[in-house]
């Protein structure tokens, strides 16, 4: 399977190197051999393009966006430079890193896999969270039952959390998404939900 994993990095300098680390490892010890690492740099105002310039590996792009563009711009802006179709979408500190090979299994036979926090079965729910990962859930938890209500199927999940795989079409580049700096993993569902894809 070939795989382009599209990181978006703000001021990730302190963690940047070890994320690639441990990707890397994994990719290995799960037999991926053709993938590209795309970092993009959103403005950062600390060494994370500095980092990211040293590390030896010939499968990572650097994309350096001037000004922070917002999450949303630097994903979509990574995608279109993406070589290969099967495409994942993941937050510089890899959460969720023990399902990145369930996300991988998974997008060979679906077109979107996606992790849900809400599930009964995530073991987020049952872990100490921090002031910070609290809010950031119980906001993610809000949005995502208005999508659900307005413009998903009744729990369809979880548009917010920070890994999601999808088969990337071949008019991507010409898609006009919304989303410039937050939305755009809500809008990336609401895009396969509607087009009957397989999720």
């Amino acid at each position: 399977m070939k795989i382009s994993f599209i990181i978006r990095c703000l001021n990730g300098a302190k963690i940047i190197e070890n994320s690639v680390k441990l990707l890397t490892k994994k990719l290995r010890k799960i037999n991926i051999k053709q993938y590209e690492l795309i970092l993009i740099d959103d403005g950062s105002k600390d060494e994370t393009s500095k980092i990211v310039k040293k590390i030896k590996n010939k499968n990572i792009k650097l994309i350096k966006n001037k000004i922070n563009l917002g999450k949303s711009s630097s994903l979509i802006r990574g995608i279109k430079k993406s070589k290969y179709k099967n495409i994942i979408i993941w937050d510089c500190d890899l959460p969720y890193f023990e399902c990145i090979e369930k996300v991988i299994y998974n997008l060979k036979t679906n077109h979107l896999v996606y992790i849900n926090r809400r599930s009964k079965k995530s073991r987020l729910k049952k872990k100490n969270m921090n002031f910070y990962q609290k809010c950031r859930y119980y906001i993610g938890s809000i949005v995502c039952s208005v999508l659900d209500i307005l413009l998903l199927d009744k729990d369809t999940g979880d548009t917010q959390a920070g890994l999601k795989g999808f088969k990337k079409s071949k008019n991507f580049n010409q898609i006009k998404f919304l989303s410039k700096k937050f939305f755009f993993d809500a809008e990336l569902m609401i895009l396969f939900f509607r087009s009957s894809c397989k999720m």
